[in-house]
């Protein structure tokens, strides 16, 4: 790594960066308005490391304005960024002569930057035109200023510039010219593609070592990517020689190897299974030029005399400049209309077969006899059988001629080998319409491709055409000879098919190989295995490695064993590595906040780089702004991706949708109503109306999210059911959720019901005389004999099982656990203390027959024992009546005796606390509910379960609990 050449100014410029609270992402964001020099990521990082220095006042101002614009004001902030501090820090670091490089050999002229060949370094010619230049004057591009920035601070500390855009944008133009501008004197080195770098590297060393550095040229790099060629360890190596390596990459090209992994959950449970985004491009400064000029560039070219600049002006609305100087319209309307009468089916057919092979991943040189081999699977449509295909070294012929001399359809790369013009893969790729490359095509692609790279390249794409089968066969061979991104594929594919045990041994060859991913995805296996210090120790090897993804991991740890500044700093470190994990977290933060902008800021960040969840919190933050539209729209991305929690928020949206409303409500009122149920993700609110049309769509989404393992979804889609009085389905629904582990359906079946099923006029009628003057109804003897029975069997079954599960909570796999595991799930993580007092009840309610008094509840809690106990009862005289004579021997034998329904109607003032059984009814414990609020509920919270109805009946707070 190179030393700071300008320490001072450097720890001036972390500390003001410190101290305003600002990212660098949000500084780099900020430069790009309001007509300021635009900043980078590298650009700032080199200044607070003092390896170099703004290469313009103008660039140090930009900073100055954005931290004084964006971080509070105050007396020390202005302070900070006094500008006559500033400029006095900015004139010390300027450049002086430097010893060292004196000693630096001068090379020879004929290998510098300043003495190279734009054609050779592949600049495409313009036209033709007589007494011109194969290449026009260069038009100043808007970008310039910041490839400019970028290569300079390159230059200081070593690094990779990327220019990304269409073919024929101007790419290579560009970048020739800004090395031109900026490092004209330093050597340049041109290595071929698909090719070792090695040659690069020990050059870039024997001129570091005199004090010396070059500029590594990569036109079009996804040609030198991958091991063996520029990877994470040769790129290191390079930028610790200060070399500047300048690329171009079509747009296509960079999009397919950007960070875009693919997460199975939030938090740990996330693994990284498919991370297109290759360690290169994601070091590098890439900087994206559009394929269509602006304003201020078709201004700039008015000015010149050049006819062919002149000729592309005129058609500037439908291409850009650089676009029409390479012919590339010319060539694909010379392609596409070939097909025809008149034309050269068979040399279309040819080109079809090239650009498709190249749409398949094979990016090298393609053998006639494999073209030509493909190329009858495009002579046989209706339309073809009307032409007679030219012979097919006619049609090669054609395809392979440079009409007007500045390009060709097919390329020819050696002897008998050829690339179709990148132009045409690129257009015919464009939009979602784009044609399927055939399957045969992709077949040959599978069966020719040879290097691991290569197979690699083509698994992907047939991956990205949903052909798994042909992808697994290309990354398997890939894999097996040790390509890393083959590995991870294979991996995700297994995992895909429910094949973990299978996947984790590729993730330990990665391991094992020092790749980080797979020591990331072992860490996650551990931690979803529970075993969390294995997983601490393979996530700490990966951040050790160069990870930041298992930094945001760590941090996850920290935070639960309460070492927040630990967390603190690794969430922090994760932030300005752009981790994804970590942009949803500090979203969350600001969203808690109530900081709306930041939160979309961050989660929309998380989202671009492929974040699920960030995506669903996004609309929510929508949501809160009263934004429904573009929520909805978030929702329904998300859902695709396959978040089953946007699923449910569209279930949800299409069922309040579903309901008629007042015709006189207030929109604003209606909006609010609705967001508040979606906020709180589907609160079972009070029924307004009927149900119309749109509870169709609401089932769509619950099935989706269902058929995701999302088991609220299928309660709620039994919830639906419910209300449209849809029993049986509602049943099905919910006793398949509760199979699959869900308690609030598990409860359902476990609600107490009485075990005597005859009605209460099946009882003995009684004489009417005995009802005259009849005191107040009372159960009689036999049946509150039994009923202690019962209240005494639940108290000691409970007291059992409380010496077994302790603080433990209830689980949907556990049965007889004394009454636990009858009471509704909202009781299931209550604690030992909690379960103590529920025996209580029972003991209380027992005690007030033995004493008596009839069993009248005084809390929830004692309203609960005794609905269980009724059960129990019943079932005792309906089961085993031996053992009710037993518990009622010596009572007298009167009609009513254990008449449960009676019972059920007479001991209790309501039934509210049944309704916590029922799934459809969730969320109504709370205070705030609304259908809590209309019926007057109280207690029905587990934590007030045990408060007394009425203080005037309160049981003595010191009668103490059973032994």
């Amino acid at each position: 790594m190179a030393h700071a050449q300008h320490p001072e100014f450097g720890a001036a410029v972390r500390q003001l960066i410190r101290e305003s609270g600002l990212t660098l992402d949000r500084i780099v964001e900020a430069s790009r308005t309001r007509r300021r020099v635009p900043l980078s990521r590298t650009v700032l990082s080199s200044w607070q490391n003092g390896r170099s220095r703004p290469a313009t006042w103008a660039s140090l101002q930009t900073l100055l304005s954005i931290v004084g614009e964006l971080s509070p004001s105050s007396a020390s902030s202005r302070a900070r960024i006094d500008p006559r501090r500033w400029e006095a820090l900015y004139r010390a670091c300027e450049p002086t002569a430097t010893p060292a490089r004196t000693t630096t050999p001068a090379p020879r002229d004929d290998r510098l930057v300043r003495a190279a060949d734009p054609i050779l370094l592949g600049v495409r010619q313009a036209r033709k035109n007589d007494g011109l230049a194969s290449v026009p004057p260069y038009v100043e591009r808007d970008v310039d200023p910041v490839v400019d920035d970028a290569l300079r601070a390159a230059s200081g500390t070593g690094g990779i510039v990327l220019l990304t855009g269409d073919s024929t944008a101007g790419k290579t133009r560009t970048a020739f010219e800004a090395m031109q501008r900026v490092l004209p004197d330093l050597p340049l080195l041109c290595p071929p593609p698909e090719s070792s770098l090695d040659s690069c590297v020990e050059a870039a060393r024997s001129l570091a070592e005199q004090g010396g550095q070059c500029v590594i040229w990569l036109d079009e790099l996804e040609h030198f990517l991958g091991p063996g060629r520029l990877d994470a360890d040769v790129l290191r190596r390079l930028v610790g020689c200060r070399s500047v390596l300048l690329a171009t990459m079509r747009l296509a090209e960079y999009n397919s190897r950007r960070p875009r992994p693919t997460r199975t959950a939030k938090g740990d449970d996330a693994y990284t299974r498919i991370d297109f985004g290759d360690p290169v491009l994601k070091a590098a400064e890439a900087i994206g030029l559009p394929r269509v000029w602006s304003a201020p560039e078709l201004e700039r070219t008015e000015a010149q005399s050049d006819p062919r600049l002149v000729d592309a002006l005129r058609h500037h609305q439908r291409h850009g400049i650089a676009e029409y100087l390479s012919a590339g319209p010319h060539l694909w309307d010379r392609w596409r209309n070939s097909r025809y009468v008149g034309g050269n089916p068979r040399g279309h057919a040819l080109v079809s077969a090239a650009v498709d092979l190249a749409r398949s991943g094979l990016g090298g040189p393609l053998p006639t006899g494999l073209i030509a081999s493909l190329h009858t699977g495009y002579l046989t449509g209706e339309t073809d059988a009307l032409l007679t295909p030219e012979p097919l070294d006619e049609a090669l012929a054609w395809a392979s001629q440079d009409p007007i001399g500045v390009s060709r359809l097919l390329l020819p790369v050696g002897e008998d080998v050829w690339r179709p013009f990148d132009y045409l893969v690129d257009m015919l790729s464009l939009g979602d319409a784009a044609p399927a490359v055939p399957d045969a095509v992709r077949e040959a692609a599978v069966a020719h491709a040879s290097s691991k790279e290569e197979r690699y390249t083509v698994g992907v794409s047939c991956y990205r055409a949903d052909r798994i089968d042909l992808a697994l066969r290309s990354f398997l061979t890939s894999a097996e000879a040790g390509h890393p991104g083959s590995m991870l594929y294979v991996g995700s594919i297994l995992l895909n098919q429910g094949k973990e045990d299978a996947a984790a041994a590729w993730w330990l060859r990665l391991a094992k190989a020092g790749n980080a991913k797979g020591m990331l995805n072992l860490g996650v296996r551990y931690s979803r295995q529970g075993r969390a210090k294995k997983a601490e120790k393979w996530w700490r090897r990966a951040f050790e490695a160069g990870f930041p993804e298992a930094g945001a991991k760590l941090a996850g740890l920290h935070d639960e064993r309460g070492e927040h500044d630990e967390a603190e700093r690794l969430w922090t470190l994760a932030l300005e590595a752009e981790v994804p994990d970590a942009f949803y977290r500090f979203g969350l933060l600001a969203y808690q906040e109530r900081d709306f902008e930041e939160a979309e800021r961050l989660y929309l960040k998380a989202a671009e780089q492929g974040h699920r969840e960030a995506t669903t919190n996004l609309a929510q933050v929508f949501l809160a702004q009263g934004r429904m539209e573009e929520a909805e729209k978030l929702y329904v991305i998300a859902a695709d991706a396959g978040d089953y929690v946007a699923m449910r928020a569209l279930g949800a949206l299409n069922e309040w949708r579903g309901k008629l409303h007042p015709s006189d409500e207030d929109p604003e009122e209606r909006m609010r109503r609705i967001s508040d149920s979606l906020q709180k993700l589907f609160d079972e609110a009070e029924q307004e109306g009927r149900w119309n049309g749109q509870a169709k769509s609401a089932k769509v989404w619950y099935r989706r999210a269902a058929g995701h393992g999302d088991l609220v979804s299928l309660r709620l889609l039994g919830n639906l059911y419910q209300r449209c009085g849809k029993y049986e389905k509602a049943h099905k629904c919910y006793r398949r959720a509760a199979k699959l582990g869900d308690p609030l359906s598990a409860a359902y079946f476990r609600q107490p019901v009485l075990a005597d099923v005859r009605p209460p006029d099946a009882y003995p009628d009684r004489p009417d005389e005995e009802y005259e003057d009849d005191a107040p109804w009372q159960p009689t003897p036999r049946t509150l004999a039994v009923l202690k029975a019962a209240l005494e069997i639940e108290a000691d079954a409970a007291a059992d099982a409380l010496e077994e599960i302790k603080d433990r909570p209830v689980t949907t796999e556990e049965s007889f656990v004394g009454c636990f595991d009858l009471l509704p799930a909202q009781t299931w993580s209550q604690g030992a203390q909690w379960r103590r007092e529920m025996i209580r009840c029972f003991d209380d309610l027992a005690d007030d027959i033995t004493n008596g008094r009839l069993p009248l509840p005084r809390c929830t809690g004692e309203e609960m024992a005794l609905h269980l106990a009724l059960e129990h009862a019943s079932a005792i005289t309906e089961d085993t009546p031996d053992l009710a004579e037993e518990c009622a021997e010596g009572a007298p034998v009167r009609p009513g005796d254990y008449d449960w329904w009676t019972c059920k109607d007479a001991l209790f003032e309501d039934h509210d606390v049944l309704m916590l059984y029922e799934p459809w009814m969730e969320g109504i414990e709370d205070p705030d509910d609304h259908v809590n609020q209309q019926f007057g509920m109280a207690n029905l919270t587990p934590d007030d379960w045990f408060k007394p109805f009425r203080e005037d009946r309160a049981r003595a707070a010191d009668r103490g609990f059973r032994d």
